[in-house]
């Protein structure tokens, strides 16, 4: 079944549970991922028929011009946990993981990478830690050897300067706020994403900014990380737009706006 398209809103093709809410929410921003997302959600499948936790999973499509749609529809034969959100206009990532993350139903809500660069497996990692602090945030840097591929030179480069300014100017104390996977609760999801308005490589860092604005609970922990090496991102491009995206987020800062 084809899902419909609007320029602004999407629709959820899903299958529903009338008489029980998941757990856990799994929420995968998807651009272009044709390729890649098939063999990332068979083993989102897998690791979850393992749990004892009830789980949902989200994809949120950000206007893919490739069979992205396509793939999803096919993985949800056989996949009866598995949600779409397809989108006609592109969002950028923070829009999407933004929407995702308020439709999600879970009383925690994940959001991971499409490529796959963070295993679902490593969500063990946060399970002793829930429902003791409002946000669990993977990381590649607190541990040395938690990077098992590396990136390319350029953008190790790049990421690592990024992340020292970050440190400096914002968010003192959290060691990696780029990491694609992030666990919140729902009632912190709901305060933080509503508050979000970055849609680009930044949108990570607004969202912890709010979550420190808001005086909630942030755990890091180390987890494993692979480089994707058909990732999209242009490391030169992206820092010189996060550079103007930062002064943003720092000026709603000092204007209160993140504030309830």
């Amino acid at each position: 079944m084809s899902p419909l398209f609007f320029p602004e809103v999407a629709v959820v093709s899903e299958i529903w549970y009338a008489d029980r809410m998941p757990h856990i929410s799994i929420v995968i921003p998807a651009y272009n991922e044709a390729d890649r997302l098939p063999e990332t959600l068979a083993l989102v499948r897998d690791y979850l028929e393992q749990q004892s936790f009830e789980a949902e999973v989200l994809v949120v499509d950000d206007g893919s011009t490739d069979d992205t749609v396509k793939k999803v529809q096919e993985m949800q034969e056989r996949f009866p946990q598995l949600k779409l959100i397809a989108n006609e206009k592109n969002k950028g990532k923070g829009g999407v993981v933004r929407q995702g993350m308020l439709a999600a139903q879970g009383d925690y809500r994940l959001f991971m990478d499409a490529d796959y660069a963070t295993p679902i497996t490593e969500l063990d990692k946060f399970l002793p830690y829930l429902g003791q602090f409002d946000i669990i945030i993977g990381s590649r840097y607190l541990n040395g050897g938690s990077i098992r591929v590396k990136q390319p030179l350029q953008r190790r480069i790049v990421s690592r300067i990024g992340n020292l300014l970050i440190q400096q100017s914002l968010l003192r104390g959290i060691v990696d706020t780029q990491c694609g996977f992030k666990l919140f609760t729902a009632a912190a999801a709901e305060r933080v994403f509503k508050k979000q308005s970055m849609d680009g490589w930044v949108f990570d860092v607004e969202v912890l900014s709010i979550a420190r604005q808001l005086g909630l609970t942030i755990k890091e922990i180390s987890v494993d990380w692979y480089d994707a090496k058909q990732s999209k991102l242009r490391a030169v491009h992206a820092a010189a737009k996060s550079y103007s995206d930062l002064k943003v987020v720092k000026k709603k800062i000092r204007e209160g706006a993140y504030l309830d």
